[in-house]
């Protein structure tokens, strides 16, 4: 036991000693394994994020007043929202039936009429200068800030203000605040997604620990086969190994804790790609936390020992910097093999509403990683094969090529950690455009951001007076070109059952319609606009009879039948004919989609007074027009919604997916920095490492810009082939995600070119943030030897 602690304590005196070029490689070792570390606490602390914030929303959601409840204990709510200059805003307008009604987390009590308590972040914007247009929209009194449990995320635009015109009425009435938590099961496409994205993302980071207690590879096996030659045993030569690992390790370790600590200090000022979150829930869980503490020291040994092979076999060869053993391939393959035969077995088992029996997220799980795990694993053996014939080109060329076909595994090291970044980029922009397609709205709605919507709250009896206010509000707005009122009238079938609905069509001018996105318009005729061509809503033959059907009123609105079906009792106010409608397409997310009648086509229509009407507002080409409209509309309150038109109420599918793609981007852009900051620490090293070679290359009259040149070929081969694999790898990796959820192969080519040039883009960067180095190390101080 002695000797082993004995061997494993010279490995740390071999990693710490040996001067101020062994701390160089030590620091450098622990910055690329603390880089890691760091990105892989961050997602350690997912699990707490998401628990912290369903206790959040659990304890923010409102019970409903129960039958009976006294006034004076009841809340009236009304929630609002708007937006200022692209940030949404949320509201909730209270009104307090007494003394003892429940108040919402996160403020002392419920704010007087004209009073709110906003949100930290909302504070600040009131209090900028230059956000005059948000106070006028917002013109009540701030008496407060809302406190942490009050929000869901500290960048929050979130305030509670009291509003004396809330009414009481049994859909707004809060009896308390504390709803019991329901979990959400996803789609299984959806997390297949998931999934899919948290190995994406994490396992590249394992890559880079991996290719961090590398540093310096080479000069250690020196070392160590140098041991070897003198009589060291093959074990004792793998523990001095596992003890210089060990060190680089532990160093990592303590980077990576000291790194996430000081940054979780200032993460509540950050917010990325729309998420942001509380410095409490920063905290990783138990288990993971331990088996990341546990993983990187064993990784670490593990890549040390795996790399020993040819140092115990082969220790001569090692010293004497020769051309190493051809490597093999088979066993390369295994994992790929692995991989695709798991994907495989997985399916269709997640196509459905339910994950159907025999098939595991386990499974699924271990078959991208080792179908990932097959790229540092082959790259070696690609790059050794592509050089191992270039004999002849430019000096820069050829000495670019006799360094990769000397030492092709330092190479192919540094570029894996971004062929696993780009294969699981390409895999995962593979399943989010397939799962896109599958979801109606799930690219999200397509805007016109000049033309608004007002949509008033209430019934329609009490809308037109609201309407005529509204319309009133808005006249000589700045940024407004035009105010229309289109109305919308039931009709229904003479003589049809009552359990058949009416038909809803709107009246609205060409000019709205055209405006509206409608592909052509002529006053006189009535059209039909449908997103698919083969779905057709309005059945009514041209010249049938039609009712025509006054406001809908609680008294009139539907009852259900003996059958369960609700019957619309409603009586027909007049008649009118069905003129011929033609139907057009519009494009996908179209906010237009309905049966429109131009006033010419709706001249022998009776239009019932106080039906339902709309408000659209065109608008100039101007960045504040929008917000000009809000503040015009700022004193009906919670009255009024204004939103782009084609901004429509998202499914809740469309909501999931898009929290989840903008969570994964925003973790794609931290292991993106990762992957910069880990190749270019690497890169540096290597220069480090090659210093003397090149300093002699220099001063034998080498020019410096042919060195350069080698050194940019150097890293551009491999990272050439590094692509070529990465696309092979995550196209296929797609291509069996869709098996699994069922869906038609389609690659997004365009999105892989631009994945595979923003990688070769990076390594370009690298090359030159590298040259500096490049310089000093071919200056005469590089030819001395310590």
């Amino acid at each position: 036991m002695k000797r082993v602690f004995a061997d494993l304590l010279l490995g740390v005196r071999l990693a710490a000693g040996g001067g101020r070029g062994a701390w160089v490689r030590l620091v450098l070792t622990g910055m690329g394994i603390g880089l890691g570390v760091l990105v892989l606490l961050v997602g350690a602390t997912v699990p707490s994020i998401m628990e912290n914030r369903g206790e959040r929303q659990a304890a923010r959601s409102s019970v409903g007043a129960e039958a009976g409840t006294p006034p004076e204990r009841v809340l009236h709510s009304e929630v609002w929202s708007t937006q200022y200059r692209g940030s949404d805003i949320t509201a909730k307008y209270l009104r307090a039936g007494g003394p003892q009604a429940p108040v919402p987390p996160g403020i002392p009590e419920v704010p007087a009429d004209g009073e709110m308590y906003v949100s930290p972040v909302l504070a600040d914007m009131l209090a900028d200068p230059d956000n005059g247009m948000l106070r006028e929209l917002l013109p009540q009194k701030v008496v407060g800030t809302i406190a942490d449990e009050g929000l869901n995320a500290p960048r929050d635009l979130v305030y509670f203000a009291g509003d004396a015109s809330v009414e009481a009425t049994e859909a707004n009435s809060i009896g308390r605040f504390g709803a019991e938590r329901t979990a959400q099961e996803l789609p299984p496409f959806l997390l297949v997604l998931v999934l899919t994205g948290c190995v994406v993302l994490l396992f590249p980071v394992l890559v880079f620990v991996g290719v961090s207690t590398r540093l310096a590879g080479a000069q250690r096996d020196r070392r160590l086969a140098a041991l070897r030659l003198v009589g060291a045993g093959a074990g004792r030569v793998r523990l001095i190994a596992s003890g210089e690992a060990l060190v680089g390790a532990l160093v990592g370790l303590v980077v990576g804790v000291g790194l996430f600590l000081v940054g979780r200090r200032f993460v509540e000022g950050v917010e990325l790609l729309g998420v942001s979150v509380f410095a409490e829930e920063l905290s990783p869980s138990p288990v993971p936390a331990v088996l990341l503490t546990a993983l990187i020291p064993v990784l670490a040994v593990v890549t040390s020992l795996l790399a020993m092979r040819r140092t115990v076999v082969e220790p001569l060869g090692v010293v004497r910097q020769t051309k190493p053993v051809r490597r093999r391939l088979w066993w390369r393959i295994v994992p790929v093999l692995l991989g695709i035969g798991v994907l495989i077995s997985q399916a269709g088992g997640f196509a459905g509403e339910r994950i159907m029996g025999g098939y595991r997220e386990e499974l699924l799980v271990g078959g991208i990683a080792l179908l990932l795990l097959g790229i540092p694993s082959l790259l070696p053996w690609a790059l050794e094969r592509s050089v191992q014939h270039a004999h002849r080109g430019a000096p820069s060329w050829q000495l670019a090529m006799r360094r990769l076909q000397l030492d092709s595994g330092t190479a192919a090291r540094v570029v894996g950690g971004v062929a696993v970044v780009l294969a699981g980029a390409i895999a995962l922009q593979t399943v989010l455009t397939s799962v896109q397609s599958k979801i109606p709205d799930g690219g999200g709605p397509v805007l016109n951001t000049e033309l608004m919507q007002v949509s008033l709250r209430g019934d329609e009896e009490g809308q037109a007076e609201e309407q005529a206010r509204a319309v009133e509000l808005l006249k000589g707005v700045e940024g407004v070109q035009e105010v229309f009122t289109p109305v919308f009238v039931d009709l229904k079938v003479k003589g049809a059952p009552p359990q058949d609905g009416p038909h809803q069509v709107g009246i609205a001018p060409c000019a709205l319609l055209l405006a509206s996105g409608a592909p052509e318009c002529v006053d006189g005729q009535a059209y039909e606009f449908q997103r698919d061509s083969d779905v057709s809503y309005w059945k009514v033959e041209p010249g049938t009879e039609l009712g025509v059907l006054g406001p809908w009123t609680p008294e009139t609105a539907g009852m259900p039948s003996a059958g369960g079906e609700y019957v619309d009792e409603r009586e027909p106010l007049s008649t009118w004919r069905a003129p011929e409608v033609k139907r057009l397409v519009v494009p996908e997310g179209s906010g237009l989609h309905s049966t429109y009648l131009t006033p010419g086509a709706a001249r022998d229509l009776a239009v019932p007074p106080g039906v339902r009407g709309s408000i659209s507002v065109a608008l100039e080409r101007d960045a504040d027009a929008a917000n000009h409209v809000r503040v015009a509309l700022a004193p009906m309150a919670w009255r009024v919604y204004t939103y782009y038109f084609g901004d429509a109420d998202l499914s809740l599918e469309a909501k999931q997916y898009q929290q989840i793609k903008g969570a994964l981007f925003a973790g794609a852009l931290i292991v993106l920095m990762l992957a910069a900051a880990s190749l270019l620490v690497v890169a540096l090293e290597q220069i480090k490492e090659r210093r003397r070679p090149l300093a002699v290359l220099a001063a034998s009259g080498v020019p410096r810009g042919a060195l350069a040149r080698s050194l940019l070929w150097q890293n551009a081969v491999p990272l050439v082939l590094a692509v070529l694999v990465a696309i092979a790898t995550g196209a296929g990796l797609g291509a069996l995600l869709l098996g699994v959820i069922d869906r038609p192969v389609e690659l997004d080519w365009s999105g892989i070119a631009q994945f595979s040039g923003a990688a070769l883009v990076l390594g370009l960067l690298v090359t030159a943030l590298t040259l500096p180095s490049l310089r000093k190390a071919t200056g005469a101080l590089g030819l001395r030897t310590e």
